[in-house]
């Protein structure tokens, strides 16, 4: 095997760790990705040697993401232009409200979230960096689906589970849902993922003028809460940090 394809095919397990959170066994990522056993077997050796891969569990084998690859995934947080100007704003608005603020960014048809900033005031404990989420019953998906045209098409698609009684399981009422959202210029959710949650999301652009995640705002669900409001100021936010990515285009 030459040089190039070892890169690769370690690349590619290191991905397919990331996106297994609770550990997969060298049979498992042998079979998922067609890379002979063998082969992975020295992949994992050598990741797990330098502490980009360890042992979620010794006794059945099954690996994960090492504290090196997180190391140099904060790397990237702390030297990345979104997230050194997003930052500032996104505690502000949390501790403004008492709740937490996220970027995520798009995988397919899910997304992760990248960064999360906890209010020491927030009543409810929400998601992890890391963790990831469908799209249709949450205002970051449903941001992604309104905003970015390379996901519209995905509302044709992906399954619709319903997770609470709120959730959206009927394709014509969600692409309804994004219409509206489309208008807004920001996404809403309230207990479409869970009952207890209200959340809202507003697309960020780069300098290409391309959706290349969102910031979001997610608390425990209060009935008489003004969230418009709040939606509103989470896209004038979302405006600010675009512009200042060097997005030229103005919301509606």
């Amino acid at each position: 095997m030459d040089r190039k394809n070892m890169v690769q095919k370690t690349v590619d397990v290191l991905v397919y760790l990331s996106n297994h959170a609770h550990g997969v066994t060298l049979t498992e990522i042998s079979e998922a990705l067609l890379i002979p056993k063998t082969t992975v077997f020295d992949i994992l050796k050598t990741l797990r040697e330098n502490d980009f891969a360890h042992y979620i569990n010794p006794k059945k084998k099954t690996y994960g993401i090492g504290a090196q690859s997180y190391a140099i995934g904060m790397t990237y947080l702390k030297t990345s232009n979104l997230f050194m100007i997003a930052q500032p704003f996104l505690i502000e608005l949390a501790d403004k409200y008492q709740k937490t603020t996220f970027i995520s960014k798009r995988h397919g048809d899910e997304f992760t979230f990248v960064y999360k900033y906890e209010s020491p005031f927030s009543k409810v404990t929400t998601a992890n960096t890391g963790d990831r989420k469908p799209l249709h019953c949450t205002s970051i998906g449903k941001a992604y689906l309104a905003f970015d045209p390379q996901a519209e098409e995905l509302i044709n698609t992906i399954e619709l589970p319903g997770f609470t009684k709120y959730t959206i399981t009927n394709r014509e009422k969600l692409k309804e849902n994004i219409k509206k959202i489309k208008n807004l210029g920001y996404s809403y959710e309230s207990r479409e993922s869970q009952e207890h949650m209200a959340c809202l999301a507003a697309p960020i652009y780069n300098y290409q003028n391309s959706m290349v995640a969102t910031i979001s705002m997610s608390g425990l669900y209060q009935e008489k809460e003004d969230l418009h409001q709040q939606g509103l100021e989470l896209k004038k936010l979302a405006q600010v940090i675009s512009t200042q990515l060097g997005y030229v285009e103005y919301y509606k």
